[in-house]
């Protein structure tokens, strides 16, 4: 396998550049998708096109009957504008791959590539599943509900994701919950505006909004236990447009995460009654939605097992890790493993001074062959035993 990887790996680089050179945001990557589907045709495979709008699927029959496993990559982009000097950095302005999707897209191709030639390995079915708008928390879900999961029904699915945190090369996971919940909250205020020298004639929304954001911070303080950790973030607050005038609306969005479906509930709730009971108090009202939710990201035991004991064969003991506690980020492989069994996990790509969903961000190419290697493996060793 290996050395599979490594005689496709310059082709497999090179196109992981042009993806990044041409980052498209969730539900557009229709050209990320046709290079994507144009390399696995070259491969040898039968694609399928257009699922839930740019998501892209191929199916490895061994030949030989029994389970099938998927390994599923993400490809969308974020609306950052890219500040890195590559000599292969987005030609898209206000668009860049910021997160490493298009190395995963690269990775995956990579393990399709090497397993192509690799049949005899085997028995079963491998299912190949490349994502769009995992950034959105809506891919996955759209791709489910277009059966992604079926003809051939998948048994278990596996991907992972880039860490800008960890040494190079080093793998880490845990069983149970792996990555918070996500819940996009927008909250908008309607009061009564009015001229700026005279605010005990309105309803202002700009003094109300700045006393339900302080009082929505006593939900983590006060309201959730300090053994189960919970997220309350407010980014972006908007009222007004001139210096004299007190306007009638005011709105602010920002994100809820927990690792407990309880503590998930218990957010959404505390944030619904805080807010439109301080906007009642003031005379005002309060409209609250949510979007781009989803689900904690929950390991399976004996999938995650088989991931680790694959990874330590790779890397060695010392490269592998256990985590104790869960991280705060969110993934919308969520929807897979609550639908199958399945597992995910971190791969460590020692970039240290850079982060994710910021400008400098930067994917290492050096995790590709490894990371596809325990995806292969991974694969493999999962239909052998089942």
């Amino acid at each position: 396998m290996k050395q599979l990887l490594q005689q496709l790996l310059p082709e497999i680089i090179e196109l992981r550049h042009r993806l990044h050179e041409h980052p498209e945001l969730a539900h557009k990557e229709y050209e990320t998708a046709a290079l994507v589907a144009k390399t696995l045709k070259k491969f040898g495979y039968d694609v399928t096109e257009g699922i839930a709008g740019t998501g892209v699927a191929a199916v490895l029959d061994s030949g030989k009957p029994g389970k099938t496993v998927a390994l599923r990559a993400d490809m969308d982009a974020l609306p950052i504008q890219e500040k890195t000097d590559l000599p292969y950095a987005s030609k898209v302005a206000g668009k860049m791959h910021a997160c490493g999707h298009d190395g995963h897209a690269a990775t995956l191709l990579a393990a399709a590539g090497a397993l192509i030639q690799s049949k005899e390995k085997f028995r079963g079915k491998i299912k190949f599943i490349f994502q769009p708008a995992e950034e959105t928390g809506t891919g996955a879900a759209a791709m489910i509900e277009a059966g992604i999961l079926e003809n051939p029904k998948v048994d278990a699915i596996f991907g992972y994701h880039n860490s800008t945190k960890s040494d190079f090369g080093v793998f880490k996971t845990k069983t149970g919950c792996l990555f918070a919940s996500q819940d996009v909250f927008t909250v908008v205020i309607h009061g009564k505006g009015g001229h700026g020298a005279f605010p005990h004639l309105t309803v202002d929304p700009i003094y109300i909004g700045t006393m339900i954001i302080q009082a929505l911070q006593g939900i983590v303080s006060r309201c959730s236990s300090p053994a189960e950790p919970v997220v309350l973030s407010v980014t972006q607050f908007h009222a007004g447009n001139t210096h004299n005038v007190i306007p009638s609306e005011a709105s602010f969005q920002g994100t809820l995460r927990a690792i407990t479906p309880a503590n998930r509930a218990m957010l959404q709730k505390k944030l619904i009654e805080i807010t439109t009971n301080i906007a009642a108090s003031f005379g005002a009202t309060a409209e609250i939605n949510f979007s781009y939710s989803f689900p904690p990201t929950f390991n399976h035991r004996e999938e995650t097992q088989l991931t680790y004991d694959v990874a330590k064969k790779i890397l060695g003991e010392k490269n592998v890790v256990w985590l104790e506690e869960p991280g705060m980020a969110s993934e919308d492989f969520s929807y897979y493993l609550e639908k199958i069994p399945g597992s995910y996990f971190w791969m460590g790509m020692g970039l240290k001074d850079v982060a994710p969903h910021q400008p400098c961000y930067q994917f290492n190419d050096a995790v590709i062959p490894t990371a596809a290697e325990i995806l292969a493996q991974v694969a493999i060793k999962y239909l052998n035993q089942n």
